[in-house]
């Protein structure tokens, strides 16, 4: 300790520094700003717990307190870099409380990040296993971290072009480990994002962090609290907080993977043994997180609180350490914000590296950046998005390489995805049963630049689909499909009543070709032909029957919009999807018989002639809170100059969209009301009662043609429904109780897992 200055410890929550002037003014005055002892603030890591250090932060700023040294681990070199950086804990505080900390820290990106041509496949498998040159592939870890990456880059741009820590606002280091030779590596200097990733890659959970011939994970296995590390870049006075429980106790290891964190942190403990004496001022807070654990991203506010209730209780000892050592060493006022100004950059040139599968040429198209283009880091963001969201890419970072005059050498390193997946998922639905889905996706099939994928359903209710898209264009915004659909559903004829006539079995199939245009990631211009196959196979019935087969052709434009943010249960954001086409050039071969006789279908007024079909199919999420969402289901379908029954109707009924012309509807099931011409609005609310448990109550109304079962043309439909869901690693899984006030009978409808 330097002269004037007495530490004495006390018993309770933290260390009471106490400082005594040990002179008059005259020499107080005269004490040298040089001379005035290192503060070093050191934060422990901790996952989520670790968001606590803000309010330590916060108390800090309060009372005025200026700090020299910052050194943390995992998410204490977050928090403590930011705050090296320039950030006020405020600033952090606001930062942390906008951040969506559960999609940072997922194994899959945003449903936003990702490509509109890709988002109806995302997410949507239980288990998805990718093969590298015919083999499995394992990653060092669950996740990539891509969308943590560009947040941070995002955060760290004042310091975009400060390369040795030292020179932060407030001098910086961060820890992590060797994963080859389980040494502490601190890092000081090189790329600050790429540094405070390696620095929280918690071991299986996050991928390694490669930093020149390195492979880093999380500090916290060899040293989680640093304040040996502060006390090597010469701190004088140390306050250390702490989140970390430290150890676990024997009866709290109950699990293999209890087990197996404990025995990766035997050497963070032995170097904790040596840390906590080295503080002048210790703040444990393991006792008010044990609430929480690492991974309490959904409780981030009430995280924060806890640290926020700490930091007022340490201030007093704040407040008189800045104090004494503002006396005894006068200086320029404390600065809260001390952030410095971030202006765009203009890039010099881009090079990209680590591309093995794709080309750059694709890469730099997708891109959207040009060399001599000025950007700001939303704007490289999101480019970067554009790339990664065709998911080719596992990761994509960059560092920028200052060249003078606020220009910037911009160097991409790319890690690809494999080129093959096997996907696999497990559905039951009321409509079709029990269902095993498995597919096969390949990208850069016969040409580069291209997915194609292969789905099965195996069921009673068979299903396939095969797709071909092909990236076009100067901005790889163009894209080419080729795809064919197939599925064998059974369905049941229902009376004007509602009352159950006969079953049958209704094939479907397609073969489409088309070309869309995509704007941005959330929406898409399309236009293409469609042939499509339709059988109708019944048993003998005392009812009337269709029976038989037609083909035709139909060529369409489409237009749809994707901006929900997330893919199960989303919570805002539109679902859109619109398409007008012409049906033509059909080869009938339905034939309708009673009691065994066949009927005219002139007399019936049935015809095949050519006619056009309008669909506009869309779900808008509105948020009401932080748990509660109100969804607007809108259907218009209408079908102009058709004179076809049931052939080419709308079915209306179910609660998920499964088969080919569907409009869902609750209270009904599919197939009850076959029509030409429907339009509905349906009204959800879903509330988030427990975490991943929802109740949704709906309810729903409807106009549609009811010309194909006789009687007045157009018909009213009203629907109700009480859901209850949950959010499990095998998909959603919800049941409906649901009432119809036409058909008078309650009903349930249930689906658990991922859809076809």
């Amino acid at each position: 300790m330097k002269p004037g200055l007495i530490v004495h410890v006390s018993r309770g929550i933290s260390v009471l520094l106490l400082i005594i002037f040990t002179g008059s003014r005259e020499v107080a005055a005269q004490q040298s700003v040089s001379n005035r002892p290192k503060v070093a603030l050191t934060l422990s890591g901790g996952g989520a717990r670790g968001l606590a250090h803000i309010g330590i932060l916060e108390a800090i700023d309060s009372a005025g307190l200026k700090v020299d040294i910052v050194t943390g681990t995992s998410m204490g070199s977050i928090v403590g870099g930011l705050y090296a950086m320039g950030y006020s804990g405020n600033q952090i505080e606001a930062v942390a409380r906008q951040l969506h900390w559960n999609s940072l820290f997922a194994n899959q990106p945003d449903l936003t990040d990702i490509s509109y041509e890709e988002k109806r496949e995302y997410n949507r498998y239980i288990i998805e296993i990718p093969f590298e040159y015919g083999k499995p592939k394992l990653a060092s870890g669950v996740i990539s971290g891509e969308a943590l990456w560009l947040e941070l880059a995002k955060l760290c741009w004042p310091v975009k072009d400060v390369k040795h820590f030292k020179d932060f606002n407030i001098p910086f280091k961060c820890v992590a480990t060797d994963v080859a030779t389980g040494q502490i590596v601190t890092l000081d200097s090189g790329e600050v994002v790429t540094s405070l990733r390696a620095s929280m890659a918690i071991p299986s959970i996050f991928t390694a962090v490669k930093i020149g011939d390195r492979k880093l994970v999380d500090g916290g296995v060899v040293r989680n609290f640093p304040v040996v590390t502060a006390k090597e870049m010469g701190a004088d006075i140390v306050i250390g907080a702490n989140v970390s429980g430290g150890l676990r106790k024997s009866d709290q290891l109950v699990t293999p993977i209890d087990i197996l964190y404990q025995l990766g942190f035997y050497k963070d403990a032995e170097d904790f043994q040596k840390a906590r004496p080295l503080c002048d001022v210790y703040i444990p807070m393991s006792k008010e997180l044990e609430n929480y654990s690492a991974a309490s991203f959904g409780s981030v506010d009430s995280i924060i609180e806890v640290g926020r209730r700490k930091g007022k209780e340490l201030y007093p000892v704040f407040k008189h350490l800045a104090d004494s050592l503002n006396a005894l060493y006068p200086e320029a006022p404390f600065q809260a914000n001390r952030l410095p100004f971030a202006a765009d950059v203009e890039l010099s040139s881009i090079n990209v590296s680590g591309l093995v599968h794709s080309d750059q040429k694709f890469f730099l198209q997708r891109l959207h950046l040009k060399p001599n283009g000025c950007y700001s880091p939303t704007q490289i963001k999101n480019a970067i998005q554009n790339v990664f969201g065709t998911r080719f890419y596992k990761l994509i970072t960059y560092n920028l390489v200052p060249e003078g005059y606020g220009r910037s050498r911009m160097d991409i390193t790319v890690e690809e995805n494999p080129l093959t997946y096997v996907k696999v998922a497990l559905n039951y639905n009321t409509f079709t049963g029990a269902n095993a889905i498995i597919n096969l996706t390949q990208r850069n099939f016969i040409v580069p630049n291209s997915r194609s994928f292969v789905t099965a359903v195996i069921s009673e209710n068979p299903r396939l689909e095969a797709e071909y898209f092909k990236y076009l264009g100067r901005s790889r915004n163009f894209g080419f499909g080729l795809s064919a659909y197939y599925e064998n559903n059974g369905f049941t004829f229902y009376g004007d009543d509602f009352s159950r006539q006969q079953p049958y079995r209704n094939k479907y199939a397609n073969v489409n070709v088309d070309l869309q245009y995509t704007i941005g990631r959330n929406m898409s211009i399309g236009a293409g032909t469609r042939w499509e196959y339709i059988k109708y196979k019944t048993p003998y019935s005392i009812f009337q029957d269709v029976r038989g087969s037609t083909n035709q052709f139909n060529t369409y434009v489409s237009y749809g919009i994707n901006s929900l943010n997330q893919k199960v249960y989303p919570t805002k954001g539109l679902l859109l999807d619109f398409e007008a086409g012409y049906i033509y050039n059909q080869h009938p071969g339905i034939k309708v018989s009673q009691n065994g006789e066949e009927l005219d279908l002139e007399t019936l007024g049935v015809r095949f002639n050519n006619f056009q079909r309008a669909m506009l199919n869309m779900k808008y999420y509105i948020p009401t809170g932080r748990k509660s969402a109100v969804e607007l289901d809108g259907n218009a379908d209408f079908t102009f100059n058709y004179h076809q029954s049931v052939v080419n109707g709308f079915v209306m009924g179910g609660m998920t969209n499964i088969t080919h012309n569907q409009v869902p509807f609750v209270g009904i099931y599919e197939g009850e009301v076959i029509t030409p011409r429907v339009g509905a609005l349906q009204v959800a609310w879903q509330y988030e009662f427990m975490r991943n448990l929802y109740a949704i109550p709906r309810v729903g109304g409807a106009i549609y043609d009811g010309e194909l079962t006789g009687g007045n043309r157009y018909k009213y439909l009203s629907g109700y429904g009480l859901g209850a869901a949950y959010t499990s690693r095998l998909g959603p899984i919800e049941a409906t109780m649901m009432y119809s006030d036409q058909s008078g009978q309650i009903k349930f409808y249930v689906n658990m897992g991922f859809n076809f």
